[in-house]
């Protein structure tokens, strides 16, 4: 009989959580897709301010909603849900406010936030090959530098995947992006300066 009790307690209990787990993910694609929205305003030049603070008031209410859930509150599900909105916070922050948003502040998981930090190396690089387009190599360049700074500091976090799941893999990518974007960036540099040069001449 006892067995019995304990199993119907069992069942209520993971009830809660499949329920819990249900909602859950219609609100984080709600995080998600406002996160995308973030990035896309910022890279498109167009004001996201709006967007931002639903943003962080969606992410807030998913964090307090599954605050009581141990199984969702550390799940990895949540974590990436968490770095892809420390990704879009930290991207609108550095092109709108020329700033990096604290820890604190997005009130995210320690990990969460550099798995966030590592994904703003990319975004940065769209909005520098953006800027390009409208023939501003020097305005590309300092969101590469801004890139590389940040790079930089994230190779001091050497810890092993049990502590930082997935972060050395995304230096590893995110190496490869920087070293192709500067020697773009560099060859457009001193091909345009090569023209300037052919222009006065030319005066």
């Amino acid at each position: 009989m006892m067995l019995e009790e304990d199993l119907q307690r069992i069942k209520s209990y993971l009830d809660r959580v499949e329920m819990a787990r249900e909602q859950f993910i219609k609100q984080s694609r709600d995080v998600v897709s406002l996160s995308r929205k973030v990035i896309h305003l910022c890279i498109r030049g167009r004001d996201p301010s709006k967007s931002v603070q639903e943003l962080r008031n969606r992410f807030t209410e998913l964090h307090n909603f599954v605050r009581d859930v141990p199984e969702l509150f550390y799940s990895n599900l949540l974590q990436s849900i968490a770095a892809e909105y420390v990704e879009a916070i930290q991207f609108y922050s550095i092109i709108k406010e020329s700033r990096f948003a604290a820890l604190d502040e997005l009130n995210v998981h320690p990990v969460a936030y550099i798995l966030g930090l590592a994904d703003v190396i990319g975004e940065l690089k769209r909005y520098s090959l953006e800027l390009l387009m409208q023939n501003r190599i020097e305005d590309s360049l300092s969101f590469l530098e801004k890139a590389e700074h940040l790079y930089n500091l994230l190779t001091t976090l050497n810890y092993a995947d049990a502590i930082a799941p997935g972060l050395r893999r995304k230096l590893d990518v995110y190496r490869k992006v920087i070293d192709d974007w500067k020697e773009l960036l560099i060859d457009l540099k001193s091909r345009k300066e090569f023209i300037d040069r052919i222009e006065k001449i030319r005066l």
